[in-house]
């Protein structure tokens, strides 16, 4: 479940909870977006792309190939997630009651994660999962498929894009974050373009711009005007739903 630790959402006239997603590649600053939109509305905050990584690294651990869609399955359909959401804004991910939430963000996860992510019976099994964790929640959702697959119904959708140099660097920041020595923004730059390949062609949610989404170039733009637009393009009532 996702537990959270403040309250006082907007409300809405519409009925139904309210959901806004956010999706796009990696390095485009759609978490960072997410979760300063989530706290500026007082919405909960949902990184679906956590439940990938979460159970690529469970698969590691366990020393399981992440391209076994068989044992992956198996492993989905068992893995205790939980999801803590902070004051701040912030997402602490627990896997079998442990803190793994910098774990899941080194390279190597990442890779193992774009690899997880092909397996249509995966997929299954974690958009099942990312539903139940939203369930009754007014949400702020950001993944590569949540306004196209995981909440199609989403009142609010967005996908934000950004050039591959602006992309690569921002990740390599994010690694340095996690783990000192990091490859060079070349490298950086074709494993993106790889991950991009896969997310884009792979045969069941792949990485697409939603329909209705708001598409929002991030390339020269810090997450509070990136937040600032999202705002201008929600018509938010703040009466009580």
């Amino acid at each position: 479940m996702i537990a959270k630790s403040h309250t006082g959402p907007p409300g809405h006239r519409a009925t139904g909870p309210l959901i806004i997603t956010i999706d796009g590649p990696a390095g485009v600053g759609k978490s960072t977006a997410a979760r300063l939109l989530a706290k500026r509305l007082g919405l909960v905050y949902l990184d679906t792309g956590a439940t990938y990584r979460a159970l690529a690294y469970a698969a590691l651990e366990q020393g399981m190939d992440p391209a076994d869609a068989r044992l992956l399955i198996r492993l989905a359909r068992r893995l205790r997630l939980a999801l803590q959401q902070s004051p701040a804004g912030g997402l602490g991910v627990f896997l079998n009651g442990d803190d793994v939430t910098r774990k899941i963000r080194t390279e190597r996860v990442s890779e193992a994660a774009a690899v997880v992510a092909q397996h249509p019976g995966v997929r299954t099994e974690l958009v099942r999962l990312q539903r139940k964790l939203a369930d009754g929640h007014r949400l702020v959702a950001e993944g590569r498929d949540t306004g196209s697959v995981v909440f199609p119904h989403a009142r609010y959708k967005f996908f934000l894009t950004a050039t591959a140099s602006v992309r690569a660097k921002r990740r390599q920041r994010e690694l340095r974050s996690l783990q000192g020595r990091v490859p060079s923004v070349a490298v950086i730059a074709a494993q993106l373009k790889s991950r991009d390949r896969l997310d884009r062609h792979r045969a069941v949610g792949p990485l697409v711009k939603p329909p209705r989404a708001i598409v929002l170039d991030t390339s020269h733009l810090v997450a509070k005007e990136v937040v600032d637009l999202m705002l201008r393009r929600l018509p938010v009532d703040r009466s009580a739903d």
